[in-house]
């Protein structure tokens, strides 16, 4: 038997591995689609049970705010109009700097690793990536997008891109974002 090993071709051992690895791409796959429908099912579930009463109200800028829990989140609403509180400079700033670490294009300080089969690898550090995002819009629908620069996230957010490190040229206009509308 071991003679026949010996003298398969190079092919089959590479067929066999290329199915292995195909296979195992397909569970993990599986996996996580399942796991976020779960995850999606479960939030809606949750968010229609914990929308309750208001818990605390507190003073911003003249106007009563009280806190809702919606989703296992604290959110500051507005209880004559529903509207959600809109961002401090605070709040502007470290959902600016959140961002500005996964939008980040810079290589620099970044470093490959050759590995002994010839390929390369480079550890990304959290930047290059695909940031998917949603807002509630005054008239209660939530607008969704997926932003990949901060020229995207500022003009999604409408807060100053100067805050996720864009500087404007003399002129130049900032690019909306591609959104999806959609009704809660």
């Amino acid at each position: 038997m071991s003679k026949k090993k010996a003298n398969r071709p190079a092919s089959s051992t590479r067929y066999r591995r290329l199915t292995v690895l195909i296979v195992v791409f397909g569970v993990t796959l599986l996996a996580v689609v399942t796991a976020t429908a779960i995850s999606r099912r479960r939030s809606t579930v949750l968010a229609s049970r914990q929308v309750s009463a208001p818990q605390n109200a507190y003073s911003n800028v003249g106007k009563k705010y009280v806190t809702v829990r919606v989703a296992g989140r604290d959110v500051q609403v507005d209880p004559q109009t529903g509207q959600v509180k809109p961002l401090t400079p605070e709040e502007a700033k470290q959902l600016a700097d959140g961002l500005k670490v996964m939008l980040n294009r810079s290589t620099d300080g970044l470093t490959q690793v050759r590995h002994s089969d010839g390929s390369v690898s480079t550890d990304l550090e959290g930047r290059f990536q695909n940031v998917a995002v949603a807002k509630t819009n005054p008239d209660g629908t939530t607008t969704q997008s997926c932003i990949d620069s901060p020229e995207a996230a500022a003009s999604f957010f409408g807060i100053d891109p100067q805050l996720l490190g864009v500087e404007l040229k003399a002129g130049s206009a900032i690019k909306p974002p591609r959104v999806s509308p959609s009704r809660q």
